[in-house]
């Protein structure tokens, strides 16, 4: 079954005419005849989609939608309203009611079915956002919320029409009824629609002349990434159901089936508009849940989560090209003493400051991520062992070099970091030379490796022992270690100001100097999530 529709019809006739045709189109369909039984019946099928007749034995179309909107868990669902003849006032008041579409007996069937199948696939992907909003733990704002309706008054709306004349009476046409900013195209000048900043929504004329041209800007505007998520409405000139239902199935969010009508037209952008701005809002959630999953919120940088399948694929693409590539574990020294001395505030903006300190010694392409409490990661593409060696100095002296002024601190801070480096990608190259590729269990047992042999060029960093007569140095350890592709081997070299040397210490200062405390046990690379 394709999806389930709720008929209301208090004529019996038209119910079971309905159900045949639906039914055909392999949609399970269920009956309601009026007003009262809407909201039991609709709780008890969850309909994908709802078709009303306008008028009902105890009310209307438009009282079913209102009773709909009054429970939120029926809200949303698309619906279409099915008159007997063309009354211009009702088929508006239906539009500003909040019903989709209003339909002409006898239906014509082509019509009826991409007008349903239109609203499933935007109902479609409406809910998938709000499921992902929800495993978000995020809030979207109704259609009705006026927070949407001040939004809409900046939007841009593009007219594109055969004839410039038509495009000048449109928009004059529409000026005084809407709050958008109008501009007007034609069909021999549209390239400026697909340059950002895009419409927020495209008004396209299918006129006689210029029917198989409009239907395929239509189609491209929806394909193309720059304006795939503009409003595209159909104006049908002349009425043809064909035509209109053509235009739905191109992507075509919105028709107007007989032609440029202002008030329904006016009517259109104003629904398809604070859809839009709905559906951008649940990207955003959703945007946004997703972002803070992966980031640290104290410092802003990415954390373990993000770390780890990004040196993963580092790791892969190292292993086709042949690049080695670095990764390192740094951590601030004796960070507990800052919390126990100045409190957690401080200590935090010790943090905050150090991230931005790594930050600026990095490159574009460089990871930096927050992986334990006082604990950093950085993975570097691309990059050989000597210049991954001079990285990691940097790193060492952009936190050595100054003190820390923290607001609310009289005297300064002086913080010390230790950095273990490892170099990736040998290994891998040496597996692709023998003509054998790694597989994907592979290549996370490498990854593993490299942040255990990591965690223990950081452990040696922190606990070699200081050379005499160089206090009041700041001073650099780092070591590196290049795996095989049996078993993991480590070389630890040593490097910075000093050649056998201690973690980036700074003693010489008394009464708040940290460097001199004795260096705690080693990190493990992976501490708990920050």
């Amino acid at each position: 079954m394709q999806g389930t529709i709720l008929i209301i019809d208090g004529v019996a006739t038209n119910r079971i005419m309905l159900k045949v045709q639906l039914s055909a189109a392999y949609y399970r369909v269920v009956q309601a005849e009026t007003v009262a039984d809407i909201a039991k019946t609709a709780l008890r099928c969850r309909p994908d989609l709802i078709l009303s007749a306008m008028s009902l034995p105890d009310g209307d179309a438009v009282a079913v939608k209102q009773a709909l909107a009054a429970d939120d868990q029926l809200a949303d669902i698309p619906m279409i309203a099915i008159d007997h003849d063309s009354d211009a006032d009702r088929r508006l008041a239906a539009l500003t009611a909040g019903i989709d579409d209003v339909l002409l007996q006898p239906l014509d069937d082509t019509m009826l079915q991409a007008r349903i199948r239109s609203l499933l696939r935007a109902s479609s992907t409406q809910e998938e956002l709000n499921l992902q909003r929800g495993n978000a733990h995020g809030y979207a704002l109704p259609l009705s919320s006026p927070h949407i309706s001040v939004g809409l008054g900046g939007a841009h709306v593009a007219l594109v029409t055969e004839q410039a004349a038509t495009g000048v009476y449109w928009q004059a046409q529409l000026t005084p009824r809407v709050p958008y900013q109008l501009c007007n195209h034609q069909f021999n000048a549209v390239h400026p629609l697909m340059r950002e900043p895009v419409p927020d929504a495209i008004v396209i004329e299918l006129g006689r002349n210029t029917l198989a041209q409009g239907l395929r800007l239509l189609a491209d505007l929806r394909a193309r990434a720059t304006t795939r998520k503009s409003v595209v409405i159909a104006v049908v000139h002349p009425a043809d159901p064909a035509i209109a239902a053509e235009a739905l199935d191109r992507g075509a969010h919105d028709v107007l089936q007989s032609g440029f009508d202002v008030a329904e037209l006016a009517l259109r952008l104003d629904s398809q508009l604070r859809n839009k701005a709905r559906i951008d809002q649940l990207r955003d959630t959703v945007r946004n849940g997703l972002r803070a999953a992966v980031e640290d919120p104290m410092t802003g940088l990415f954390n373990r989560r993000y770390a780890k399948p990004f040196l993963e694929r580092v790791a892969s693409t190292s292993a086709k090209t042949g690049e080695t590539f670095a990764v390192m574990l740094a951590d601030l020294d004796h960070f507990k003493q800052i919390n126990d001395l100045y409190g957690h505030p401080v200590g935090d903006a010790v943090l905050i400051e150090a991230a931005k300190r790594l930050q600026t010694a990095l490159r574009p392409v460089d990871l930096l991520a927050r992986v334990g409490g006082e604990e950093f990661m950085i993975v570097m593409p691309a990059i050989g062992e000597a210049m991954a060696k001079a990285a990691a100095s940097d790193l060492c002296n952009r936190i050595n070099s100054k003190p820390f002024h923290i607001p609310g601190v009289d005297a300064p801070i002086y913080v010390t970091i230790s950095v273990g480096v490892v170099i990736g990608g040998r290994a891998a190259t040496e597996h692709q030379h023998c003509g054998t590729d790694l597989a994907p269990q592979d290549h996370d047992s490498a990854v593993s490796t490299l942040i255990t042999n990591a965690d223990r060029a950081l452990y040696a960093a922190k606990h070699a022992e200081p050379q005499s007569g160089l206090s009041g140095r700041p001073r650099s350890l780092t070591a590196t270690t290049r795996p095989k592709p049996s078993t993991a081997r480590s070389k630890t070299t040593r490097h910075g100001t000093v050649s056998p040397g201690a973690s980036c210490q700074r003693p010489g200062q008394p009464g708040r100097q940290l460097a001199q405390l004795q260096a705690g046990p080693a990190e493990q690379p992976f501490g708990p999530e920050p």
